[in-house]
């Protein structure tokens, strides 16, 4: 689904951050760095563009001239509207506060990214189910409605744009300041470029004072509670190190007494009860032999898909043998169907958090996509680790999902390359949106495709769970967050680059994730 993002300038980390969070939908926002008509059209053909439009509320957002009429253009076509409160302190308007709107006001919770993404993915239903799309949209560029105006006074711009300083509303003084430099103004006194810069730096500060108290407000919410209090001052020592000055709520006292050491344990299913044999159909282990693996940090990525920043490193590798193809349909059918599979407490037994998530969830969600052969999607980290216990017990054999690094090495090979193939994409050879199938395809279709060991899909068709998210943590017991591969058919080639991914909830799941098997025997 195409979604437009609205926000106010002061609220842009928090943006960004959902905005990487729903990378599975396509998303587009302004950058608040401009404003006059030519600005304004691309605003516009964005909305048009859009197929729903979520509104980030805080204090700033709300009173925003550019957000508000944003808002209405967007009613006004008929756009879905998915409000999101992002500060506790916005104070809804009634005419928001009749829809249902998630809350993200103490982070990115779970809960709240998943009322995000259920709102958008039943829109996203009602739309396939139209007979005949609306006509109409946003008038032609030439007649588009006119872009907020404060004042063509000049001289009221600049008095506005003191009184907005005055008020540390930095992000309405940026935009005035902008349109007195847009509308011509020019003074032998008043240095307009200085004035605006310096409303610019205050607006950076006020951003960063506003990411800080965010983050800091999501640490406190763990901290507070007594099973995640672990996690959440290992979260605040990391915080400290950033920020050392900021604890007003007094948590380097409070974690004092917690113990911080912690080992990492990973955990392989081999010592579990022998189950009756199974042959399981297109199950194949490639053989991946050891060798170094070239590591282009590009995990973080902007809306235009280029990476923020890149660092190379390597990594040895140890020999693993790998599944040729992502889970199937059918692989995934065993599981469920067997008296002994998904329904059996023991495969939850890794985790108490996996355990937690099957006693709310014993009913496993069904794919989207039918066919035996195509990828299973729409499974959680938690599931595909019950999966692996299950199948180990079946084959008496050490099963489950390969580390972010054994995914890497085993699409990559020996030579540092981009994509499985080769480094220039092609569009015939792989899944990715730019393919046009917009569902998923068979695992083996893509011979052309497949990595220097011949493993099959690992840049688009679907995301793939790894083990682990950091390259040291192998801790299966935690609800930290692990990391996806590969790209999908909904996701842009970038995204299907080898050393690209990026982090979900282990809880999470869509139907554009599946995952492969890795074998360490």
């Amino acid at each position: 689904m195409k979604l437009f993002l609205s926000y106010a300038r002061v609220d842009k980390p928090f943006c960004v951050q959902i905005a990487e969070t729903l990378d599975i939908h396509e998303i587009w926002y302004d950058q608040r760095l401009y404003a006059g008509q030519q600005w304004w059209k691309e605003i516009l053909r964005r909305l048009d563009w859009c197929d729903g439009f979520i509104y980030l509320m805080s204090p700033e957002s709300l009173q925003s001239e550019y957000c508000i009429k944003e808002y209405k253009i967007a009613m006004s076509t008929g756009k879905p509207i998915f409000p999101v409160l992002i500060h506790p302190e916005a104070r809804v308007p009634e005419r928001l506060a009749q829809l249902q709107y998630a809350d993200l006001s103490r982070g990115l919770t779970t809960e709240g990214v998943k009322m995000i993404l259920n709102a958008i993915t039943l829109e996203e239903r009602r739309l396939h189910q139209m007979v005949v799309k609306p006509v109409g949209g946003l008038p032609e560029v030439h007649s588009v409605p006119a872009e907020p105006q404060i004042t063509s006074d000049p001289a009221a711009v600049i008095g506005k744009a003191a009184e907005a300083m005055e008020q540390g509303k930095y992000d309405r003084a940026v935009y005035l300041l902008q349109q007195a430099r847009e509308i011509g103004y020019v003074s032998r006194f008043i240095d307009l470029e200085a004035l605006l810069n310096d409303a610019e730096r205050a607006l950076e500060r006020q951003t960063r004072t506003r990411e800080i108290e965010r983050d800091y407000q999501s640490i406190v919410e763990l901290v507070k509670r007594g099973r995640t209090r672990k996690f959440g001052c290992e979260a605040f020592a990391a915080f400290r190190r950033d920020v050392p000055d900021y604890d007003p709520e007094n948590l380097g006292q409070l974690c004092a007494s917690e113990t911080q050491e912690m080992q990492a344990v990973r955990i392989v299913p081999s010592v579990l009860p022998r189950q009756k044999s199974l042959q399981l159909p297109m199950l194949e282990w490639v053989q991946i032999p050891s060798g170094l693996l070239l590591i282009s940090e590009a995990s973080q990525a902007n809306t235009s898909g280029r990476p923020l920043r890149t660092m190379q490193h390597t990594l040895d590798v140890d020999a693993f043998r790998l599944a040729r193809y992502p889970v199937t349909n059918q692989q995934y059918q065993y599981f469920l169907d067997d008296e002994e599979g998904y329904g059996n407490p023991r495969w939850w037994g890794y985790s108490p958090y996996a355990q937690a998530w099957y006693q709310a969830n014993p009913t496993p969600a069904q794919g989207q996509y039918k066919g035996e052969e195509r990828p299973r999607e729409n499974v959680t980290w938690f599931e595909a680790m019950a999966y692996c216990y299950w199948l180990s017990a079946k084959l008496d054999l050490p099963i489950t999902l390969p580390t972010k690094q054994q995914w890497r090495r085993a699409a990559q090979g020996d030579d540092g390359r981009i994509y499985p193939w080769g480094n220039e994409f092609d569009a015939s050879i792989c899944n990715t949106r730019e393919s046009r199938i917009r569902m998923t395809t068979l695992v083996m279709r893509y011979t052309e495709g497949v990595s220097p060991f011949g493993v099959y899909d690992m840049s688009g068709n679907v995301w793939e769970w790894c083990l682990n998210s950091s390259w040291d943590d192998f801790d299966v017991t935690s609800d930290r967050p692990r990391a996806v591969q590969g790209g999908s058919f909904i996701g842009a080639q970038e995204r299907a680059q080898i050393n690209f991914s990026f982090d979900l909830s282990p809880d999470y799941h869509y139907g554009s994730i599946g995952f492969r098997l890795v074998c360490l025997a």
